[in-house]
């Protein structure tokens, strides 16, 4: 009887500390949703958000223009239908991925190869570490002008590639007997900034 006692009491004690824990919980998350003060981006943090969003974009156009560069080199005597596909099953390779499938399917020159793994660490830098080493700076909203200067950096490198692997293309579409001059002229508009739709 006594051991029976006893059990109750642990369990009722168990029982009203937990009540007790989860008022407390439930008080300082009110507490908590009643103190926070939300602070706007300063425009140091708004530059940081743009340029971010430039080199992500630019970044992922290269990547987009390097898996059709891959699938037009690999499957030019292939039908629209069966190089469509072999495009679907690409696209969504990282740049690494698509370079090293250029690299055993010896796609590139040299100079180009080299561009592109040179390209790799830039692009790696930015997906993977561009916090790594900024994080006081960005929890205290000082954005330091080299962090902007690096960003901006892979941004432009980003657009270089893709025209580097857009005018590979176009040689590699021209030796196929391919007339790419409309093509080259419209990517000479878009490097002089005009915008040109299709």
């Amino acid at each position: 009887m006594l051991t029976l006692q006893l059990n109750l009491t642990i369990v009722a004690t168990a029982a009203s500390r937990s009540t007790f824990g989860e008022i407390l919980q439930t008080r300082k998350v009110k507490y908590m949703k009643n103190n926070v003060i939300k602070i706007p981006a300063n425009n140091s943090e708004i530059n940081l958000y743009c340029f971010l969003g430039e080199a992500l974009l630019k970044t992922q156009m290269a990547e987009q223009a390097l898996s059709h560069s891959i699938t037009l080199k690999m499957n030019h005597a292939e039908t629209k239908e069966r190089a469509d596909e072999f495009l679907k099953q690409n696209q969504s390779y990282t740049f690494g991925h698509a370079i090293k499938i250029a690299i055993k399917e010896k796609l590139y020159n040299s100079s180009l190869q080299d561009e592109l793994n040179d390209f790799l660490k830039q692009r790696n830098w930015l997906i993977h570490k561009v916090i790594c080493g900024n994080e006081e700076d960005l929890n205290a909203g000082n954005i330091m002008e080299e962090l902007f200067y690096k960003i901006k950096s892979v941004s432009n490198n980003a657009e270089s590639i893709q025209r580097v692997i857009e005018y590979d293309l176009i040689d590699f579409c021209s030796s196929k007997g391919k007339n790419m001059s409309e093509t080259r002229e419209l990517l000479k508009l878009q490097e002089q900034g005009i915008r040109v739709r299709k």
